[in-house]
């Protein structure tokens, strides 16, 4: 089973130059825990609600001229659409991630989530899937 065959989440997305008090206002707005920052379209981080707190609040930096590029997660795991079920599960697990963008071919095109995957993924007793 490729990621393919799952159903990704949509995904919210902000330019590395944008203004972190314009993403906490999308953040807000849309009830979501994440952003993809992107640079020319290419995904190159993300920030997190934790992000916010620990890069940005906790060291009294100002959300009006702290940019998304100074407080994002990189470099992040992404994959692509096409890529193994079984293989972006081991890699969230190893991360300890609960979601994660999806590509295809290098553009954005949604995010995966945990949940998303352990429903997806096929069953395996003694070798064989149920």
């Amino acid at each position: 089973m490729q990621i393919k065959d799952c159903e990704l989440d949509k995904v919210l997305v902000c330019k590395d130059d944008d203004f972190v008090i314009d993403v906490s206002k999308k953040l807000k707005k849309s009830h979501q825990k994440f952003v993809v920052v992107t640079k020319k379209n290419v995904v190159i981080g993300i920030i997190s609600l934790t992000d916010i707190n620990d890069r940005l609040v906790s060291e009294g930096k100002n959300a009006k001229t702290t940019m998304a590029k100074q407080i994002m997660t990189t470099p992040i795991l992404t994959k692509d659409i096409q890529e193994p079920l079984t293989q972006l599960y081991i890699e969230m697990i190893k991360s300890n991630i609960f979601s994660c963008p999806v590509t295809k071919n290098k553009k954005l095109v949604g995010a995966i989530n945990l949940k998303e995957v352990l429903i997806k993924l096929p069953k395996i007793k003694n070798g064989k899937s149920c």
